[in-house]
């Protein structure tokens, strides 16, 4: 199958991978629908990597993808669902995975498409746990954006801002993916948002 590959600073190519194996018990594979383009991606293919990694890589940090096969012990979900893929490989068993957090996960076992291999690719198998369904209707692309830039977002305005209905909110960089989102989630909220941007 094909995937997108990272070879050094600027150097990206489409090349051949061999398909995944059936999924783990806890996994499922998935065929990718979309992957979104985020600043990660960016800064790798530049090759500002401020971790190490190893090359090449599969690029990818955030994506959409369709349920093609389910593992023995995945009951929630279901062929033929879509839905994000989370883009961090996190433990599942600390403290904050239990709660829900991933964010805060103190076992990171790295950013999907920066540590280990991303989305860029025709199917994967993925842990099960960091699939989140999409809600009816919501299309595979604008599934893809929801991973990383509406879950930031999310986790800035009302998780640490508290952003509250009726209240007003200064969104810096309001034409950037990060900026649109805020104000897109703000407003869903009743918010007044204002907003700055670089030109006109």
């Amino acid at each position: 199958m094909r995937a997108l590959r990272n070879f050094g600073e600027r150097d990206l190519r489409i090349t051949e991978v061999d398909a995944p194996p059936p999924p783990g018990d806890d996994e499922i594979q998935v065929k990718i629908c979309a992957v979104a383009l985020n600043h990660i991606d960016v800064w790798g293919w530049r090759g500002m990597a401020f971790a190490k990694r190893k090359l090449p890589i599969t690029v990818g940090a955030e994506a959409s993808g369709e349920i093609i096969a389910v593992g023995k012990n995945v009951k929630d979900l279901e062929i033929g669902q879509i839905g994000a893929l989370y883009g961090a490989n996190t433990c599942g068993t600390c403290k904050p995975c239990v709660e829900g957090r991933d964010n805060f996960c103190e076992n990171v076992n790295g950013v999907f498409g920066f540590h280990i291999d991303g989305f860029a690719q025709e199917m994967m198998n993925f842990p099960a746990r960091l699939f989140v369904p999409a809600p009816e209707g919501l299309d595979p692309v604008a599934a893809a954006c929801t991973p990383i830039t509406f879950g930031t977002v999310e986790h800035m305005l009302f998780d640490n801002a508290k952003l509250q209905p009726g209240e007003s909110i200064l969104v810096h960089a309001g034409g950037s993916g990060i900026g649109t989102a805020a104000i897109q989630l703000a407003k869903a909220i009743g918010c007044t948002v204002y907003t700055t941007v670089g030109n006109d």
